[in-house]
């Protein structure tokens, strides 16, 4: 089996998957906040929508920040996103959007929102090199370099 051929996707912030991440942190900090409220006897909805407020803001301003616009390139052994090595795996596929972990030796994780719309004319290649199979090293018995 071969390995899939070098794609290079330019990928921006993605607007959706930040006000994503806004709604969920915010409606999760409403949530709790209205449950801890509820035991103080305050306005809970007041409270609620105020923590929700700033959860929002919080995990959107988090979202923004640590979602680098650059390019998600594959050469045909390895991955790179904004000059790192590393591994890109998908984390949640929805055919015309993807959530891909991008994981690079002493830098941790990122979280890369690429969608068909934003990749321009590489997505299907870009879903292929995700799916496709990693080229195996180099033989056992073969000497070194």
């Amino acid at each position: 089996m071969h390995a899939a051929p070098p794609v290079r996707i330019s990928l921006g912030r993605s607007h959706g998957w930040i006000a994503f991440v806004a709604f969920a942190a915010g409606a999760g900090a409403a949530n709790l906040g209205a449950w801890w409220l509820m035991g103080a006897g305050a306005p809970t909805l007041l409270w609620g929508a105020a923590a929700g407020s700033l959860g929002a803001l919080a995990a959107g301003a988090w979202a923004w920040r640590n979602q680098v616009p650059s390019a998600l390139n594959w050469d045909g052994t390895g991955w790179q996103w904004a000059g790192h090595d590393g591994d890109a795996q998908v984390a949640i596929d929805l055919n015309a959007w993807m959530l891909v972990r991008f994981s690079a030796p002493g830098r941790g994780r990122c979280w890369i929102a690429a969608s068909r719309r934003a990749s321009g004319g590489g997505w299907l290649a870009l879903r292929a090199a995700l799916y496709s199979r990693r080229p195996a090293g180099p033989p056992i018995d073969a000497p070194p370099a």
